[in-house]
């Protein structure tokens, strides 16, 4: 491969993930700000992360223009100096966005999970993310000393080597992803759902395991960067699978929220048999009602033993106490037309399962 057509291919790539990544994460603001008007941390965590990419992609960009994909004895020294630069920066936004991404998909874990031993775990998990996150963040800076050693061959700093730091970060990055890929399977295992549907759940959590294997296939690129003395040539495959682990994380933690969108342009798409049947899992079970796109949790009906009816009113669920009040509407009269009284579940809320319901992850 020629070195234009290295070059070309790297900010191709880079544009294309990106793009993308950014296309996955307007539709899910606009499923969680428009449609269901209810948006967390996580979503702030994975915007500042597409930030982050969307930097990343243009430090790559620019790389290629002062001559990624080109042999070093094909560039002068001020050409090899600008894409040492603007490596150490695509390093910082690269950390900075897995690291983002990392936490907005444990975020939304726990706006799922309500146990107490789930919600440990994933708490515990994100402080471990964060401590790697600064660590990664921080040797990216300081991996030369003085700073600009990194890439001004007239200052002779003390370096750690690149080989042991970029391989270290990667074995922790693996690891990060196979946590958080294997964190919720323990739950849903013990879900009581049919077979289809229980692995339809598992197949949206382990999205991240497509992640994983970007990274493991990362690996082979960055052992030729880093014990190749022509970096501006070598460099040019890490950059590709980088931009292409750092973008497929952003998709797939998007994916599993972007339902509403896609039922709101396409809404025959989704409206099969069983489409509008959203499911609510509680205390090991589950139960499916049509309530359009407003389901009604059991945790919103607080915390003493209840029976709860689920009725529909023109696609607006409420739910119903045993003693008559109303939760979450105004119940019609008989009169009224479209009202659908679904089957009462006696539920201890208290003693729900380790799987809640998020406002808009419904099966």
């Amino acid at each position: 491969m020629s070195s234009v057509s290295r070059g070309s291919t790297a900010v191709i790539c880079s544009v294309v993930f990106a793009s993308l990544a950014a296309c996955l994460v307007l539709a899910r603001l606009i499923a969680r700000l428009t449609i269901l008007k209810f948006a967390g941390r996580d979503e702030l965590a994975i915007t500042v992360s597409l930030l982050s990419s969307i930097a990343f992609t243009v430090l790559i960009c620019e790389q290629v223009k002062y001559g990624l994909g080109k042999h070093t004895s094909a560039v002068s020294l001020y050409e090899l100096e600008q894409v040492r630069k603007y490596l150490w920066w695509s390093i910082l936004c690269y950390n900075s966005s897995l690291t983002l991404t990392k936490i907005s998909i444990v975020l939304q874990y726990l706006r799922v999970f309500v146990g107490p031993r789930i919600r440990y775990a994933c708490w515990s998990t994100i402080w471990l993310i964060i401590i790697y996150g600064i660590w990664t963040i921080a040797s990216a800076i300081f991996t030369c000393v003085p700073i600009a050693a990194f890439w001004d061959v007239n200052i002779h700093g003390r370096c750690i080597p690149h080989k042991f730091l970029w391989f270290f970060n990667a074995a922790v990055n693996i690891a990060t992803d196979l946590t958080i890929l294997i964190l919720p399977m323990p739950v849903i295992s013990t879900l009581r759902l049919p077979l289809k549907q229980k692995v339809g759940l598992m197949f949206i959590f382990a999205l991240g395991g497509f992640v994983c294997l970007v990274s493991i296939l990362r690996l082979r690129s960055l052992y030729i960067v880093s014990t190749s003395e022509d970096i501006t040539w070598a460099n040019t495959e890490a950059a590709i699978w980088s931009s292409i682990e750092v973008n497929t994380g952003i998709v797939c933690a998007s994916l599993p929220t972007i339902k509403p969108v896609i039922s709101w342009i396409f809404p025959r798409l989704l409206s099969s048999n069983r489409a509008d049947q959203p499911t609510f899992i509680t205390n090991g079970s589950h139960s499916q009602n049509r309530l359009g796109r407003t389901p009604v949790e059991l945790a919103d009906f607080g915390t003493t033993p209840k029976t709860i009816s689920k009725v529909e009113v023109s696609n607006n669920p409420v739910g119903v106490t045993r003693d008559g009040s109303l939760q979450g509407g105004r119940l019609a009269d008989d009169s009224s037309k479209g009202i659908l009284i679904m089957t009462s579940v006696a539920q201890d809320v208290e003693s729900r399962s380790e799987m809640g319901s998020e406002k808009d992850l419904v099966y």
